[in-house]
């Protein structure tokens, strides 16, 4: 028996990238997916390969950026009235900048798609992860935020923001059965795989940093993960970030003035 048989899923930016190896993996332990995403393309394609993978999911088109969308999301999620699982991956990534050269619509972006979509989420799934008696909400955050690493006002900011609403949320929420978790990961995805050697590989650079040298595969180390605390394997696990970073967030500093941006 699979550790989420006939669980009701939402993992927000589904489709693609960490969303996507998530969602797979989450399929393949049973749960009802829902993958929310903007990308209508990317959505056929994840759903198509969960259903190769022997599982099956289904796609709701949303801006996480608007109230009225997410809401229509977390309702397609919560059959019977009831959400296990929601997981929050969504994020807009701005690029490197200078603090005081960082544009409004930058740093709208980061916080709309962000800590706000986040809580909207949140919010709004609670009377549905309520009703599950036992369910669990997993968060996004990142080393950029916790580290202060220059350059990354907008997208930190964002990812420190959440983090906060985890623990907040973690223990406002532990006495409705509801587990509240973050992920702090560090992964190469597909987008990250097309820019090795192109002027706009952080990946490299980041990885040079890392005392591993690499990032997770989302498949086999980060999604694995997320389905963990997702699962009664981790009933007792509530307000805490697990890395999935190999130890880069406390061990390593990345340089991103050496990256395509703007600083001067």
């Amino acid at each position: 028996m699979a550790r989420l048989d006939e669980r009701n899923v939402l993992v927000t930016g589904g489709a693609q990238g960490l969303g996507r190896a998530i969602s797979r993996r989450l399929a393949a332990e049973g749960a009802h997916v829902t993958i929310v995403d903007l990308n209508a393309d990317k959505a056929a394609e994840c759903v198509e390969l969960i259903g190769k993978d022997g599982a099956t999911a289904k796609f709701v088109q949303a801006n996480v950026a608007k109230r009225e969308e997410i809401a229509a999301a977390v309702e397609a999620a919560a059959l019977g009235g009831v959400l296990h699982v929601l997981v929050n991956a969504a994020q807009y990534f701005a690029m490197p900048k200078a603090l005081e050269l960082v544009s409004d619509k930058d740093w709208e972006l980061s916080e709309a798609t962000g800590p706000r979509a986040t809580f909207r989420f949140m919010q709004l799934a609670h009377p549905f992860l309520k009703a599950a008696q036992k369910s669990s909400v997993i968060n996004f955050v990142s080393g950029s935020a916790l580290g202060g690493i220059a350059y990354t006002a907008p997208y930190s900011a964002a990812k420190g923001a959440i983090g906060a609403l985890t623990k907040v949320a973690a223990n406002e929420w532990a006495g409705h059965g509801i587990r509240v978790n973050a992920v702090c990961p560090f992964a190469l995805t597909d987008v990250q795989r097309d820019m090795i050697g192109t002027e706009w590989d952080n990946y490299t650079r980041t990885a040079e940093a890392s005392p591993m040298k690499r990032g997770a595969d989302p498949d086999i180390e980060i999604a694995p993960a997320v389905a963990f605390l997702a699962s009664d394997d981790a009933a007792f696990v509530t307000g805490t970030v697990l890395h999935i970073d190999g130890g880069m967030t406390e061990l390593s500093t990345v340089d991103y003035s050496k990256s395509p941006g703007v600083f001067k």
